[in-house]
Formats: C-alpha cells, sequence, structure tokens
C-alpha cells in the first residue's frame, strides 16, 4: 500500500513529462478552393450503338465533385461560375489579341478528367455473340471505366501530375441489349450495373490521387484590402475554408514573372515574404486580420498557412 502511493506520483510527473515532451499535431485543415470541368467524354460517348445519355455524363461529373467535397478538404468552384469565367477569358483574348494566359480560375488549381476506356470486355467470357469487339449476353467479361486525371496549376496552365485512374467490376450475365438499355433509362440502376460499380472505383481512385497531390501543395489565398491606419489585412478566405479566429499566416508578394519569350506563357513567379498576420475576425467569404510584423501589404499579394516543423 505504502509503496502505491510512493509511485504515484512518480508516475503522474512521468505522464506529464510524456505529455510535455510529445510534437504538437496540427489536426486543423483548411479547404482548398479548387475547380473541376466536366468530363471529356470524347469517343467514349457510346458503347456499341448505344449512346450514354448527356444526363448520365452529367450525374458522372456531379459524382466526382461530391467525393471531392465529401474529403471536407476542398470547396469546388461551382460548374456554371467556372464556364462563364473561361468563357470571358475567351473573349478577353478574342477582343484585345492579347494572351489572357495566367490565373484562369480563382482557385488553387484546376481537375480535368478524359474518359479513356467505358467498356465491357469479352475476355474470359463464355457463350454469346460477339458485336464488334464486345460479346453480346456473354457469362463472362468485365466491365471497365478509366479516367485519365490531370491536375493544372491555375497561375501558369502548367500540368502538375497526369495519372489514370481506372475501375473494373465483373460483367457476368450482363449485356448489350436489354441489361444496358434498362440501365440508361435509370441512374439508380446503372449504379447498380457492372459499369455503374467500375465507375465509382474509378472517381474512388481518381479522388485518391488528387487528395495525395494537393496535400503536398501549400494552401494560399490573397490580400484582398490593406488599411495603412489600423494595420488590418483583409483576404479573399474566409470560414468556408476553414479560416478561424487567431491563425497567423505569412504573406509573400510576387517579386518577377517569369515569362516564355516565344508564347508569352508563365513559367513560374519568383516571390518573398512580406510580413505575417494573425486573424481577429473571419466571415464567410472573408476574414481581416492584424498585422504582425512587415511594414505594408497590397492586393494580390500571398496568403500562405504556416505548416508546423
Amino acid at each position: 500500500m505504502k509503496l502505491s502511493r510512493l509511485l504515484a506520483p512518480l508516475l503522474a510527473i512521468a505522464v506529464a513529462g510524456l505529455a510535455m515532451a510529445a510534437p504538437v499535431v496540427d489536426q486543423k485543415k483548411l479547404k482548398m478552393r479548387i475547380a473541376v470541368a466536366p468530363l471529356d467524354w470524347t469517343d467514349r460517348d457510346y458503347i456499341s450503338d448505344w449512346r450514354i445519355p448527356v444526363e448520365f455524363r452529367n450525374a458522372i461529373y456531379e459524382k466526382l465533385v461530391k467525393k471531392l467535397v465529401d474529403t471536407n478538404r476542398f470547396v469546388v468552384l461551382e460548374r456554371e461560375a467556372m464556364e462563364a469565367m473561361l468563357t470571358e477569358k475567351a473573349i478577353k483574348e478574342d477582343n484585345t489579341g492579347q494572351s489572357q494566359k495566367g490565373k484562369i480560375v480563382p482557385a488553387q488549381a484546376l481537375v480535368k478528367g478524359k474518359v479513356t476506356d467505358f467498356s465491357l470486355d469479352n475476355k474470359g467470357a463464355g457463350g454469346g455473340v460477339s458485336v464488334g469487339p464486345i460479346r453480346v449476353g456473354a457469362s463472362g467479361g468485365q466491365a471497365k471505366m478509366t479516367i485519365n486525371v490531370r491536375l493544372f496549376d491555375v497561375d501558369t496552365s502548367e500540368v502538375l501530375f497526369s495519372e489514370d485512374a481506372s475501375g473494373v467490376a465483373l460483367a457476368g450475365g450482363f449485356s448489350i441489349g436489354a441489361n444496358i438499355g434498362s440501365a440508361f433509362t435509370d441512374f439508380g440502376a446503372y449504379e447498380k450495373s457492372p459499369l455503374g460499380k467500375a465507375t465509382t472505383t474509378a472517381i474512388d481512385k481518381a479522388v485518391e490521387k488528387i487528395l495525395a497531390k494537393m496535400d503536398k501543395t501549400p494552401w494560399q489565398a490573397m490580400v484582398a484590402d490593406f488599411d495603412g491606419s489600423s494595420k488590418e489585412v483583409t483576404i479573399n478566405a474566409g470560414s468556408d475554408l476553414g479560416v478561424s479566429e487567431g491563425d497567423l499566416f505569412e504573406v509573400h508578394r510576387v517579386m518577377r514573372v517569369i515569362k516564355d519569350p516565344e508564347t508569352g506563357a508563365v513559367l513560374g513567379k519568383r516571390t518573398s515574404k512580406v510580413g505575417s498576420i494573425k486573424i481577429i475576425q473571419v466571415d464567410k467569404k472573408f476574414a481581416i486580420g492584424q498585422l504582425v510584423d512587415g511594414t505594408e501589404f497590397q492586393p494580390g499579394d500571398i496568403v500562405r498557412e504556416i505548416k508546423l516543423r
């Protein structure tokens, strides 16, 4: 009994010491604003004589967007807003004759996907009748969907990575004709079909690849306004992107823009740290920070999260 009384304080001290020695892990995740272009179905919008309904192609695109949002790591730019901005960019190019290369959307990255495989394969199938490359009524085989996922830097339009994400499902007795005809009349039925299951797997893998790449990319926003008298800085990110009171950010300024002398395309930018801020007030779409160090900031300065080392 006496021994246990003596050991208890020592154990408490040891536990406290371990807690103090344990590294601080930043569990907070800021959300990145990204844009997702509609999937490109060029050359893959038919299976034999069955055209994939436009409504289904749109629903598959929305499924990809929802999966990205569900990771709680992204705020996805609305499709209509992105298309309008890209159209405006094209109009400016036509009217001015000048290249508008550079930041094509108000996001950190642009995701583009192209469907490169969407098929019922007859490999390993038994029975059935061949119709072109596909066996109708076969007892085996597989359904497959592959999406080539490309991630673009919106500052330079550079391709950050390009990888394939594939999904495969056993086709069983699923066949062209009644089976596909039924699946293509109801999206719920399609999702339960081998093609639907292959689509879900391909989208899941695509999201995993995007997430892995973006997790290595520092979060950033921009200075929208600076009040020299109060030393307050307004940034174009708020609670919708996970910003909260007390957050500390570094502020960097673009010092040089490096362009290709032949095409005018932006190859890169040289930046320099000009100070740091602490967030004191947060709204949904913006936040206000107090200057911690530095002298002044300018609209367009880059706001970056401070990574714990």
